[in-house]
């Protein structure tokens, strides 16, 4: 078993990981995933999955894809149970609505333009937690997001590793490991500024 393989089991559970904790907090009460979007997420991440898969023909790149799949139905179950459902927003419906285009850009065209539409729909997802966390920084803890976007880096790295000439293969990685740091940094951020403009409101009183 050769080093990128065994990076790309180490991002897998990483991965696993990540959600444990994240459902942790669910179960705990601390916050209140809503099935809707998490019903979108799982729809984006089969498309995302056999797309990339498809694309890249290398299953050790797919590990993470494979287990978000399964992990995020389940945690779209748990949302179901403990959670809330409410009505799609418009971000929701943008979101789905590139999901499905994507799927139909890799039926018509190749796999590789298929998973890099999805992208797209991957981004437009993240808006609502980026909005959420900017308001109410508690709402989502750190640490899940820290986990997801180091397993994202490593299954990056295997990427790398085992370079086929593919450059798209890049993309899904390492823009995940972006979005998924970009959660706990907007978190960050909301509290810093939130803690300037108190500062600023007492020294003009």
């Amino acid at each position: 078993m050769n080093m990128g393989i065994i990076l790309a089991i180490i991002s897998g559970l990483g991965t696993a990981l990540a959600y444990l904790d994240y459902n942790r907090v669910v179960l705990k009460g601390e916050t209140k995933p809503n099935g809707a979007t998490w019903a979108i997420w799982s729809t984006i991440a089969l498309v995302s999955t056999s797309s990339y898969f498809a694309s890249t023909g290398d299953v050790w790149k797919s590990i993470i894809p494979f287990a978000n799949i399964f992990l995020c139905i389940g945690t779209f179950v748990l949302a179901l149970i403990v959670g809330k459902f409410k009505k799609l927003d418009f971000t929701d419906w943008s979101a789905l609505t590139i999901g499905i285009i994507a799927a139909i850009v890799w039926k018509l065209t190749t796999a590789a333009y298929g998973n890099l539409i999805v992208q797209v729909a991957i981004i437009i997802g993240f808006i609502p937690t980026w909005c959420g966390v900017w308001k109410t920084p508690s709402c989502e803890k750190p640490r899940p997001w820290w986990i997801w976007c180091v397993s994202y880096g490593i299954a990056g790295v295997v990427v790398i590793m085992r370079w086929r000439g593919q450059r798209i293969d890049l993309v899904y990685p390492w823009l995940c490991v972006f979005l998924h740091a970009s959660v706990p940094l907007v978190g960050t951020a909301s509290k810093h500024f939130n803690t300037q403009s108190t500062e600023t409101e007492v020294q003009n009183a």
